[in-house]
């Protein structure tokens, strides 16, 4: 990918009680090689530790939190997440999964072409 070339991209992370995977998933996204991101996190009213891990990341500028009142579903949470999107490219991560580094920019190099 051109160095020059800075197309943001949104990843959507809808979170429900997975706070065992929650800290690996959200780095995998920190730790990735194309920068240009912004991570948008919608915790679906979860019960378990995740609320307690989503703390440590509220001052991440790259990082926005949602907290549900009320347990939707995944689909909502990605809907809901598409709604609070500004990008013209869209990623989504189950916060049980994570990335290898250079995802994002294999992705949008691919893309591009």
């Amino acid at each position: 990918m051109k160095k020059n070339y800075k197309k943001s991209v949104d990843i959507i992370m809808p979170n429900y009680n997975k706070s065992h995977y929650l800290d690996k998933s959200i780095n995998s996204v920190i730790n990735q090689t194309y920068k240009f991101w912004k991570l948008i996190i919608i915790d679906d009213n979860s019960n378990d530790q995740s609320k307690n891990i989503l703390k440590k990341y509220k001052k991440n500028k790259k990082i926005k939190i949602f907290y549900l009142k009320k347990n939707k579903g995944p689909s909502y949470c990605r809907n809901f997440g598409l709604k609070n999107s500004k990008s013209n490219y869209v990623c989504f991560l189950d916060s049980d999964d994570f990335w290898e580094k250079k995802k994002l920019e294999k992705q949008l190099s691919f893309i591009i072409k």
